[in-house]
């Protein structure tokens, strides 16, 4: 039982993660310009560099 929530939580966060960089993927494969990012998007700063 506790596998089966394991899993439903990891293909929830996979879906979702697909889902909002969907326009990115498809960018990447058709070697297009990349997207804009939406307003609510944040970039997290590489502290070491």
């Amino acid at each position: 039982m506790k596998g089966i929530v394991i899993l439903l939580v990891v293909l929830a966060a996979l879906g979702c993660c697909c889902f909002t960089h969907r326009r990115v993927i498809k960018a990447l494969i058709r070697h297009e310009p990349m997207p804009p990012a939406p307003k609510w998007h944040f970039w997290c700063k590489n502290k070491r560099s």
